[in-house]
């Protein structure tokens, strides 16, 4: 592979690699699992998302999940087909209600009543929208609070007080919608099975609910949230959803999930330059170019990546504090780093493959950075960084 330094030295920093062998073990990982257990997969496109990506994942078999107008028109430009696509999100517009009901997505998760009856309301008999209900079980997994999406405290979903009111509205229907079944996601990086189980069983018995009230249940999407391999999750949980079906004398339904951050975030990492260092009465701070506007999870949820040193050997080293360049803290985390650090060292931050592209900013009107795609000798751009010219295209003169 070229170094990253000189990947750096091509494209700029900030600069985000995504290494392709190891986005295909993921990939491969995950298909694996899901066939094992015979369920489907779909990525969570907010976790990372592009053209050239989302045509990368469909070659490989893989559906994607859209929350916007902005993620479908990417997988639009992709040429991904319809029935590849789900649609997602806890607010959506009319016009995304609108790519559902006009076939430009196979299916929409439809989040609450006041969504389902605007559904239902611009549907047609002849034409009928296929829906999941996003329900919410009520399970608050062990996360970090603004990545969990379950719970008595979630904005997400549709309450268990709430499911007569969904049932009520799809009656009212009388065919203008087309129920395919349940969905429900418990939040990101959830490494325990008791929480999936508890989850999963929810699902099942909320699937004899429907199923019992004339609302048959053919699929059952149980979110992502996966730390890495879904298999050992999904080895606890199918066996005692099929065991909680029979029990419940409803049909086993299909059985679906959506990794995001599972099949990118390893693959990513960041490439930074360090431009000054500074020392208090407390402590050394290096001061790299990229921060809250390029990867705001440090400071949003607390996320420390590991980081390598590119631009020299092994050698003394102290306690620094990695801080960004934004007018903020901004702090990144602190890491053993030589004690000859200078302005100009090259580092990278790993694990940045997921919820860091897609969720970057404009913040202080820096450009947004470029993501490169290696594999072996060869680097394809994926993206390329933001010009000066675009920082400021919306500004109107007055």
């Amino acid at each position: 592979m070229e170094s990253a330094v000189a990947l750096a030295q091509r494209f700029g920093t900030p600069l985000v690699i995504y290494d392709l062998e190891k986005l295909d073990a993921s990939i491969a990982q995950i298909t694996a699992a899901a066939k094992r257990y015979d369920v489907t997969a779909s990525y969570a496109g907010k976790a990372f998302l592009c053209v050239a990506f989302a045509r990368y994942l469909h070659e490989r078999g893989i559906g994607i999940d859209v929350s916007s107008l902005g993620e479908f028109e990417t997988v639009r430009r992709a040429d991904i087909p319809a029935e590849s696509l789900t649609l997602h999100g806890c607010m959506k517009s009319d016009a995304e209600i609108s790519l559902v009901i006009d076939g430009f997505v196979g299916r929409s998760v439809v989040d609450g009543c006041e969504e389902l009856a605007r559904t239902i309301e611009r549907s047609s008999r002849q034409q009928p929208a296929p829906i999941l209900l996003r329900l919410n079980t009520g399970i608050a997994a062990s996360t970090h609070a603004a990545i969990r999406t379950a719970g008595d405290a979630s904005k997400f979903g549709i309450t268990p007080n709430a499911e007569r009111e969904a049932l009520a509205l799809l009656r009212a229907a009388e065919g203008r919608v087309r129920f395919l079944g349940l969905h429900a996601h418990l939040g990101s990086q959830i490494d325990e099975p008791t929480a999936f189980i508890a989850h999963a069983l929810a699902l099942i018995d909320a699937a004899a609910r429907f199923t019992a009230e004339g609302f048959p249940v053919e699929h059952i999407i149980l979110g992502g949230g996966f730390v890495g391999d879904p298999e050992p999750i999904l080895a606890a949980c199918i066996p005692a959803m099929r065991e909680r079906a029979a029990l419940r004398s409803i049909p086993f339904p299909a059985i679906g999930i959506e990794p995001g951050r599972a099949i990118v975030a390893a693959a990513g990492m960041t490439v930074l330059r360090i431009g000054a260092i500074k020392r208090t009465s407390l402590r050394r701070i290096a001061i790299c170019d990229g921060g809250l506007y390029e990867n705001p999870r440090p400071a949003l949820y607390g996320v420390t990546h590991p980081l390598r040193l590119l631009s020299r050997a092994d050698e003394a080293t102290e306690p620094t504090l990695l801080c960004g360049r934004s007018c903020e803290s901004d702090e990144l985390g602190t890491y053993d780093l030589p004690l000859s650090l200078t302005a100009g060292d090259a580092i990278a931050l790993l694990d940045t493959g997921a919820y860091t592209v897609s969720m970057a900013s404009t913040y202080n009107r820096f450009a947004r950075p470029a993501v490169v795609a290696v594999r072996g000798n060869d680097a394809a751009l994926w993206m390329r960084a933001e010009s000066l010219d675009e920082t400021v295209a919306r500004d109107v003169r007055p």
